[in-house]
């Protein structure tokens, strides 16, 4: 059984020599490990590499993988088997991750994301998450979004990753409902109905992409999770959808500062809104991943019209 999966997976993935991994990351040194995590940048062939280092079952994740093929879906190209671990190779994504450009002090004292970029990320992420939830052979549930796992090409396009948790959903009936007693994930993200009793369904992916538009709007980390007055969530329902007040006014002080009110406020108000649907504690009152993507698209659109500083991310860090 495995070695039939393993001559598919070869078929369309490269076997990597552990040798030339260790060149490319010159010996899997700490200066080209990425923050604290199992990830190395290397180089290989002079293309730019992203090396993680797995133990235990990587099936699945190569499973998922090699058979979807997505532009916001971080590539992965091959792997690697040396003494009980496993070294997955993907594209390099230039710009990081989501979560360093919104949360990290270093963006945040010099140059931040602009509201027209901050769109389009959350419609990438809506497409990939259309993708996988409607035009795979399998659907796929990702289980693990949040903006840790959204990296950033050198255009600042936003790419998917980290599918250790994705799971498989009948195509033919995605309302129906599973469980399971492994509930694994952030608390910051996860939906209600997964944190409290396991279940698991597309909408489990709605709500989280809901919390990144928060965080998108925002500047503000979700990923501490929580359940006080401090909490992103709860802090944008009753601070700025509940109670007396002009709404968009209260509006203006939950969007992230660094911006400078160089934003359309009547679209910031409709992505709050969407957010707010999104994150619904009803599951069956969320929309779906495409109607998500095609409000997601309207609002790319008409942000295009808005004229914004021209002072905007064309590079890397």
């Amino acid at each position: 059984m495995i070695s039939q999966w393993f001559r598919s997976v070869v078929k369309s993935l490269t076997v990597y020599k552990f040798e030339d991994l260790q060149i490319a990351t010159e010996n899997f040194s700490q200066y080209n490990r990425i923050k604290v995590s199992t990830v190395y940048k290397g180089s290989l062939k002079g293309d730019n590499i992203a090396i993680k280092v797995m133990q235990g079952d990587v099936f699945s994740e190569i499973n998922i993988l090699q058979k979807i093929n997505h532009s916001n879906i971080l590539k992965l190209s091959g792997f690697c088997g040396h003494d009980s671990k496993t070294y997955l190779v993907y594209e390099w994504a230039e710009n990081g991750s989501l979560s360093d450009w919104l949360h990290s002090k270093q963006h945040q004292t010099s140059i931040t994301l602009q509201w027209n970029q901050r769109v389009q990320i959350a419609y990438d992420v809506a497409n990939a998450m259309n993708y996988l939830h409607k035009y795979t052979t399998t659907p796929y549930i990702h289980k693990n979004l949040k903006t840790s796992n959204i990296l950033l090409d050198a255009n600042f396009r936003a790419k998917i990753s980290n599918f250790g948790l994705a799971r498989s959903v009948d195509k033919c009936d995605q309302s129906e409902l599973q469980w399971t007693w492994n509930v694994v994930g952030n608390p910051g993200y996860m939906a209600p109905e997964y944190s409290k009793n396991g279940v698991v369904t597309p909408k489990l992916d709605i709500f989280a992409l809901g919390v990144v538009i928060l965080e998108l709007l925002s500047g503000r980390d979700a990923a501490t999770g929580g359940t006080s007055e401090d909490d992103l969530l709860s802090g944008f329902i009753t601070g700025v959808l509940e109670g007396v007040g002009n709404t968009r006014e209260k509006l203006r002080g939950f969007i992230d500062p660094s911006l400078r009110n160089e934003y359309p406020l009547d679209l910031a108000f409709s992505m709050a809104q969407l957010a707010r649907n999104c994150v619904d504690y009803d599951l069956n009152a969320r929309p779906s991943m495409s109607e998500l993507f095609i409000t997601l698209l309207k609002i790319l659109q008409l942000s295009d019209w808005y004229p914004y500083d021209s002072m905007s991310i064309s590079s890397g860090r």
